[in-house]
This record gives structure tokens, C-alpha cells and sequence, in this order.
């Protein structure tokens, strides 16, 4: 074994995989199902196993099993499992079905008001449970940010932990002095600079995120050695309403303490940042409305609903590998670091919703948008299907309806997580170098 399973095979005797999420750096993220209830979960396989000699303590992938077995938060991905198999830490979580604040920032540009304070009050919320227990994140951005629909409501979930730290000074250190942990563009100061950290570098996270939400840009643009020289400067950190003009004055000032060079000067704790942000809006009710109800608009053809997987697309000049976030009869939406040109016509390969299989269709680009403000060029492209299968097409409009919850009749009365069981993938997309790079940065956060 070599930390990437093909699909099908179990997992300590219960956790059968059915298609591959994601991969990167870390491991690789796998759809399974438990052999014995028949539940939907996502399984996490470390890369490396464990060496002989080190503690399982040690292992990140089983310290993040750890700090979120401490939490029971419903703005936190829930932790049901973890444990070793053939020398391999694995975590077990609960699967999640939405969009990541990344995808919709580089969809859309900037976010409504009401939903992207809606969005950083969850994320408050989360990350204040986190540390009234003792665990920093570390590493909070929108690509760690789940949307989700619950009922006729959403919900925000704040996903990996991986790089928690724990805040108790008695706590065994795990990283090595001095090494840089998070991402630049919403990394404080103080830890883009590797000194000790508080509760002060989430809350600086939380109000760049929030910045990046209502501006479409970072408040620090560019690679890691830009970022430093930008952020420890003497100079107040940038106004969201230089961007925005229409941005709320209270607003503007909530997101600029938080945004502070100096921790002393930043909020004290996350619920103070929290009520500062109801303080500031007060007709936000703290909800977002982010996701579009899966049912037919004026404006098109197919319901849609999100699926996060990987997807091989190829052009005229090869293959680019990205990641699916939503799916319709109709055709996919998808984020990839390579361009598309519109109207290229392309074919796609990608696992199907509900069975696993792995699907080739042909398909056409409907339209580009691309991100530039960060280190990483992210494009955000609309694929429109022009050559699939009835039965395709059946599968994924089943998906869809799943989703909605719109399936009627004694046929359909089997929810998504019993139609998972219908069959286990037998291939999955292949993992290329180039595939790995994309997917350590956008499709396993």
C-alpha cells in the first residue's frame, strides 16, 4: 500500500471506497461507504505511513482526528473515525455535498453583504468553540469553507484542521520551530514571520476572508515574500471600502481591527469579533443564500446541484486536470488552474454522482472567468454538454433530484446515502503530477 487505494478496496474492514474526492500533498481524500450501515462518509489516507519509531500522537492526520473529536459544533465538519491502516493514519468524516466560499468568490468576484457576513458569523462561531477547547486552526481561507443546504436553510461548515495547533504551552510541539503553516495571503503577521500564535491569527484569517468576500481581492496580493513585506509594514492595513465604496462605515472598521498588524490591537477572543459583526449589521440574521435552489429557473434549462469531484478535461493541446463543483443534466461547472478559451470543444471525464463509474462526455466551454489577485491563477469555467448518454444523463438528473429532495413515488423513496449503495466504483481518474499540484492547493483544503 501506498496511501492511494483503487476504488473498491475496504479500509480496516468497513469502509468501502467508492471514488476518488481529491489528492494532494497530504493524502488522498476517497467517497466510501460503511460496509455495515450502508452511511456515506469521506475517508482521508495520510501519503506517508507511519515510521516505526514515532508516536501516533505525532501524526498530523490523526492529530486533526483529535482536536475535532473535541468539538461537536454544526459549523465544524464532524470527525466519526480514525485509526491506522496497514501502517496508514486515516481520518473518517462526514461527507459534504455544497460549494466552497473559493469556488463561489472566483464564480462570482465579490459575495452580497448579507451573505458574506452571514458566512464569517458561522466561521466565527466555529473557530470560537475551537479555542474555548484549546485548538487554534491556523489555516482559515475560503477554500476551507463549505456551503451546504440543510433543509431549506444552508449552513456553513469550516473544514481541515490538519494544521491545528493546540493552545495548552504543556502541549507536545508537532510542527518544528520556525516552519510556516497556513496560507500567505490570510496569514497575521506574526505567523507569516513563524513567531508563537494566539487566537489572534484566526481572527486576522476571518478578516481577510471577509474582505476577500465583499471586495473579490485579498487585502495582500501575490506570493509569499510580497505578502510578508505588505503585511509587516507600518501601514494600516487597506480599507475594504477603497474597493467597495458602498461598504457600511461600521462594517469597514470591524474588518480593519481585525485586520490589525499588531495582535493587540485586533479583537480579544472570535466572539468578540462575532458580536462586533452583528454590532455593525444589524439586519443580517446570520444565513446565507449562497446556493441556488436546485429547481428550474427562467434562466435554465437543467436543475443543478453541487457535486465536488475531479474532472479531466481535454482540448485541442492536452489534458487539464480541476474539479467539478456543481452538475446538471445540462453540463458542469468546473475550477482549474490551466485556461480554457470559450467555445472550445473539449470532452470531460469524471466520476458519476451516485454510481462512482467514470464517464467520458463530450462538451463545450460556455464561458470563462479567471482569478489573478492571488500567487495561484484559479479560472472558473461553465462546461455545456454536447455529446451524453441517456443513461448519463438519467444518473445525474437522479443526482440532482436527490438533492432537492424532489424524488416522489415508491420508487424513489431511497435518500441519496441509500442510493450510494447501488453499485461501488471499479476505476477512478488516474493521479499525474500535475493532477497532484492542482489538487493540494484547490480540491483538498
Amino acid at each position: 500500500m501506498d496511501g492511494q487505494l483503487q476504488t473498491g478496496a475496504v479500509v480496516d474492514g468497513r469502509y468501502e471506497l467508492r471514488r476518488m474526492l481529491g489528492q494532494g500533498a497530504e493524502g488522498t481524500v476517497y467517497e466510501a461507504i460503511h460496509r455495515f450501515t450502508g452511511q456515506r462518509c469521506a475517508v482521508k489516507i495520510a501519503a506517508q505511513p507511519i515510521p516505526r519509531a514515532q508516536d501516533w500522537n505525532r501524526v498530523r492526520a490523526l492529530r486533526e482526528a483529535r482536536a475535532l473529536g473535541q468539538l461537536r459544533h454544526p459549523n465544524i465538519v464532524a470527525i466519526t473515525d480514525a485509526g491506522v491502516t496497514e501502517g496508514f493514519p486515516f481520518v473518517v468524516m462526514e461527507i459534504l455535498e455544497g460549494r466552497s466560499l473559493d469556488s463561489l468568490l472566483t464564480t462570482r468576484g465579490r459575495l452580497a453583504v448579507s451573505d458574506a457576513v452571514g458566512a464569517a458569523m458561522q466561521v466565527c462561531e466555529a473557530l470560537a468553540a475551537a479555542h474555548e477547547v484549546g485548538v487554534l486552526h491556523r489555516d482559515v481561507k475560503p477554500a476551507n469553507v463549505i456551503v451546504i443546504r440543510e433543509g431549506a436553510h444552508e449552513r456553513i461548515k469550516l473544514l481541515d484542521f490538519g494544521t491545528a495547533k493546540p493552545t495548552d504551552p504543556g502541549a507536545e510541539r508537532v510542527t518544528a520551530a520556525g516552519a510556516l503553516v497556513g496560507t500567505p495571503a490570510y496569514m497575521a503577521p506574526e505567523q507569516l514571520m513563524a513567531q508563537e500564535v494566539d487566537e489572534g491569527v484566526d481572527i486576522y484569517a476571518v478578516g481577510a476572508m471577509l474582505f476577500e468576500c465583499l471586495t473579490g481581492v485579498v487585502p495582500y496580493e501575490g506570493a509569499y515574500p510580497r505578502v510578508l513585506m505588505a503585511a509587516c509594514t507600518n501601514d494600516p492595513p487597506p480599507s475594504a471600502r477603497l474597493v467597495r465604496p458602498q461598504l457600511d462605515a461600521a462594517l469597514d472598521a470591524v474588518i480593519d481591527r481585525a485586520l490589525a498588524k499588531k495582535r493587540e490591537n485586533r479583537f480579544a477572543t472570535m466572539r468578540e469579533l462575532a458580536d462586533a459583526l452583528r454590532a455593525a449589521c444589524p439586519n443580517v440574521d446570520g444565513r446565507t443564500r449562497l446556493l441556488e435552489a436546485p429547481t428550474a429557473e427562467a434562466r435554465r434549462k437543467f436543475n443543478r446541484a453541487p457535486y465536488r469531484t475531479p474532472v479531466r478535461v481535454r482540448n485541442a493541446f492536452g489534458d487539464i486536470d480541476g474539479r467539478c463543483e456543481d452538475v446538471s443534466e445540462g453540463g458542469m461547472l468546473i475550477l482549474t488552474e490551466q485556461a480554457l478559451k470559450h467555445d472550445d470543444e473539449v470532452s470531460v471525464r469524471f466520476a458519476l454522482p451516485i454510481e462512482g463509474t467514470v464517464t467520458v462526455c463530450k462538451a463545450r466551454v460556455q464561458w470563462v472567468r479567471v482569478r489573478t489577485d492571488r500567487a495561484i491563477t484559479q479560472q472558473a469555467a461553465g462546461l455545456e454538454f454536447v455529446d451524453v448518454s441517456s443513461e448519463v444523463r438519467a444518473s445525474i438528473a437522479r443526482y440532482v433530484a436527490l438533492m432537492a429532495g424532489t424524488l416522489t413515488g415508491e420508487n424513489d423513496a431511497p435518500t441519496l446515502r441509500h442510493s450510494a449503495q447501488i453499485a461501488v466504483a471499479k476505476s477512478t481518474l488516474p493521479a499525474t503530477p500535475e493532477a497532484i499540484a492542482f489538487s493540494t492547493r484547490i480540491a483538498i483544503r
